[in-house]
């Protein structure tokens, strides 16, 4: 799901929170995260570095969110967060691999790009809902993306191998946020905690915010994200993105 459809999907919610407002809330928020790259992907027998062999170091990226709560209480909140996650690097191969079906020899430069773009569709419950907030819930972490790596030839271009993979993930969902009275400041984190036979995933902010009498408010906070695929489509990785982020928030 690409930013628009994460529009299209913030209004529809939008008319929603509208036409039933005492009952119905809406939150929507976007954010934009530096973080730092360090582990590895693999598709044989070597483990190829993200910063030793292909000269990454840090990134930054937006995530984009729309959740939708109901006073209801057999039926689930919504949230789905788009995370976009998408670099290009250049660098020189530290030892001798192979990537797709391609072989690098140590020393040779190469180019690279990956997308490890993400779509979280959450089902919900508030659990409390006072100055002491607490959410549970179940996480479906979709993928669709791709790596590759080339090397630099004098003429035509890089020769690239790429490996895409595509799937879901399920995951355990948790928010706990402390309001401080009187003030709108908050403190809390969220947690998505995935794990399957061969993948795990873990996925956590830790965050301080803000929200005004007329919905708007911001939030800084750390997130990190931590990948183990173990052959996931023909794709293994073992890394971790990391860093601190900023986001305005919405909520009516």
């Amino acid at each position: 799901m690409k930013l628009n459809k994460i529009l299209m999907a913030t209004a529809l919610l939008t008319t929603t929170g509208i036409a039933s407002a005492d009952v119905v809330g809406v939150y929507a928020g976007a954010q934009k995260w530096n973080y730092d790259i360090d582990g590895y992907v693999r598709t044989g027998s070597e483990n190829i570095d993200f910063n030793d062999d292909l000269g990454y170091d840090d990134s930054d990226d937006n995530s984009y969110f729309v959740a939708l709560e109901h006073p209801i209480p057999v039926l689930p909140n919504i949230k789905i967060q788009q995370t976009n996650l998408e670099g290009q690097g250049r660098g020189t191969a530290s030892q001798n691999y192979t990537f797709g079906s391609v072989p690098f020899l140590a020393g040779t430069p190469t180019v690279s790009n990956y997308d490890f773009s993400n779509t979280d569709y959450t089902l919900y419950y508030e659990i409390l809902d006072n100055w002491v907030n607490l959410d549970l819930g179940i996480t479906g972490k979709q993928f669709d993306g791709f790596v590759d790596v080339g090397v630099e030839v004098t003429t035509g271009g890089p020769i690239v191998s790429r490996v895409d993979f595509k799937g879901t993930v399920p995951m355990l969902y948790g928010k706990a946020q402390f309001d401080l009275p009187l003030t709108g400041f908050n403190v809390g984190s969220t947690m998505n905690i995935g794990q399957t036979t061969d993948d795990k995933i873990n996925d956590y902010t830790l965050y301080f915010g803000y929200e005004g009498e007329t919905g708007f408010g911001f939030e800084v906070g750390y997130r990190n994200f931590t990948v183990e695929f173990d052959d996931f489509d023909e794709l293994s990785t073992d890394f971790t993105f990391d860093g601190y982020y900023a986001s305005l928030n919405f909520h009516f």
